[in-house]
């Protein structure tokens, strides 16, 4: 008994220490102007946040987040806006600094405060970045196949794990959880008692992980082409759903067929291609087989100038017509490496949950892309020697906070779906649908949804359900059908 009082008064006495630890100061503080495109002057503040790379020791190794604060020069009234990149491995301080200058005054229409960017852990300007230049080296003589390719990828991300772990950096410690607490420690930093955090993509699973560690120091969370915490991995039955829509929306019909054609052609015989290689200006010999196919459409789609030469692609290939698809798996093959070990190392943790797994497993042999939206990431494991975070991270967020999420309805990376489930677990959520968006899509520069944003923000709960953005102008076809 005494033994327990003691673990209890001690544990209670450690809370109240971190409670009262003074927050983390700004280091290299710059301030200058940023001069937007319209001529209008923003004042830019940069800075630095030093934070543990494992926030459970605190007096351990520290790393440095690049931060930057844009305000106008007149006083802003709201509270601050915070742009998580998404990628994972994007730069939050690059995103922030390209808004600011592109929308100059004109972002006194959406937002009422100050625009922060924050490059997270192993990132952009942040310290360590964990970016390295290794590529997989993919054969180009052979057609694509998954036990070699994978041989490559696992000896290429062994090599980098090695290789930083001997500079002393903990890899384990790039996950989203430390990332949500690095966003919180910022805030401190920066004395701001609530803001808005703005995630796309993967910044907005690291918006709900933070909204769920630092709930009170959350004003409202803007959600865009949402990932939850159980989304990492993507459904190939949400993938062909999104296909057959795009083919709908294209006035191709036949278009998930002919891919599936397409594909068996090529597991059948590989085409052997003289393919133009940019990088030097001469023809270049690649072997295409049935792998290229579905995983450079599954890399590409989230683009909508690829999406729009889909439907073309796919009418040609089942006449043994590559041509259309053939340089961008070239430029895939050659481009194709570990990328970032923070992006590695965040997917890795996140993962996914027993049940989603099992049905990734149950559907892939059957889609049109069969398992290559997350090939070969997912089997890279052991590998980096990465451990998932707990189960409990997998769980829905339910933090009662204004919630916006923004779904393309032609998005197969993050599918409508995704808001969906997001949305029913949060009290205070809408999901606007926005009709002929994919993965990417200007945010800022629709006017439609600059209304609806600054509308958000501004308090008002009632929105539509729906925005249409001008349809894709798909290659080759007649105009889609709005």
């Amino acid at each position: 008994m005494h033994s327990r009082l003691a673990s209890t008064l001690l544990g209670l006495l450690l809370a109240c220490a971190a409670a009262a630890a003074p927050p983390p100061p700004l280091t290299e503080l710059r301030e200058e102007p940023l001069v937007a495109r319209d001529g209008s002057v923003l004042q830019l503040t940069r800075a630095r946040v030093r934070v543990p790379e494992s926030h459970a020791l605190p007096d351990g190794r520290q790393i440095e987040l690049a931060v930057v604060r844009i305000r106008r020069g007149d006083a802003p009234t709201g509270s601050p806006q915070v742009l998580l990149a998404g990628g994972p491995g994007d730069s939050g301080v690059r995103v922030a600094l390209e808004l600011a200058r592109q929308g100059g005054a004109a972002l006194a229409e959406v937002f009422d405060g100050d625009l922060i960017g924050i490059d997270q852990r192993g990132t952009g300007g942040s310290l360590p970045n964990l970016r390295t230049a290794v590529r997989y080296a993919f054969p180009l003589d052979q057609p694509g196949s998954a036990p070699s390719w994978l041989r490559r990828a696992e000896q290429a991300s062994r090599a980098v794990a090695a290789e930083m772990r001997a500079r002393g950096i903990d890899l384990q410690a790039y996950n989203t959880e430390e990332s949500a607490d690095d966003i919180d420690a910022v805030r401190q930093a920066l004395a701001v008692t609530r803001w808005t955090l703005w995630g796309r993509s993967y910044g907005s699973h690291l918006a709900l992980a933070t909204a769920r560690r630092h709930p009170d120091g959350i004003e409202r969370l803007v959600l865009v082409s949402p990932e939850g915490p159980d989304h990492t991995w993507k459904l190939p039955s949400q993938t062909d759903a999104v296909l057959q829509r795009i083919a709908e929306r294209a006035g191709a019909p036949d278009m998930v067929a002919q891919l599936r054609e397409a594909t068996a052609r090529l597991t059948r015989a590989p085409v052997r291609l003289e393919v133009p290689d940019p990088a030097t200006g001469l023809s270049t010999v690649l072997v295409l087989g049935a792998l290229d196919l579905q995983w450079t459409i599954a890399q590409v789609i989230g683009d909508p100038r690829a999406l729009a030469t889909l439907p073309a692609a796919a009418r040609e290939m089942i006449t043994g017509d590559f041509r259309r698809i053939a340089p961008l798996a070239l430029q895939l093959r050659r481009q194709a490496g570990v990328g970032s070990a923070m992006k590695a190392m965040m997917d890795l943790a996140s993962h996914a949950s027993a049940d989603r797994l099992a049905r990734i497993d149950r559907e892939a042999p059957g889609a049109v892309l069969g398992d290559t939206m997350n090939w070969p990431s997912r089997h890279l494991h052991a590998a980096w020697q990465a451990r998932p975070l707990p189960d409990v991270f997998r769980q829905p967020v339910g933090v009662a906070v204004p919630t916006l999420l923004l779904a393309g309805d032609l998005d197969a990376r993050t599918p409508v779906e995704n808001a969906r489930e997001i949305a029913a677990a949060l009290p205070d959520a809408r999901v606007l649908v926005v009709e002929n968006a994919a993965h990417q899509f200007d945010l800022f520069g629709q006017p439609p949804l600059r209304r609806l944003l600054a509308r958000f923000l501004r308090g008002d709960g009632d929105l539509p359900k729906r925005v249409t953005l001008p349809p894709l102008r798909f290659a080759g076809l007649a105009p889609a059908r709005p």
